[in-house]
């Protein structure tokens, strides 16, 4: 995955997990992140790197 940049509903679906357990696991608010998946809010430099910690996707692979 060297150079596929992902979104969170592609992240989510790569760990085989709901946005919901996808934030819990990353330490982030289920609802913040539901809302960052659907284009309400704005994805965090915060969120970038502790979704990259969790999951082990490089911070420069994440999509925001």
């Amino acid at each position: 995955m060297d150079n596929i940049m992902m979104n969170v509903r592609a992240i989510a679906a790569n760990e085989k997990l709901s946005i919901e357990k996808l934030a819990e696991k990353c330490d982030i608010d289920p609802s913040h992140l539901k809302s960052v998946s659907s284009g309400r809010a704005v994805m965090t430099a915060r969120d970038i790197v502790m979704l990259s910690k969790g999951t082990g996707i490089s911070v420069y692979n994440i999509q925001y």
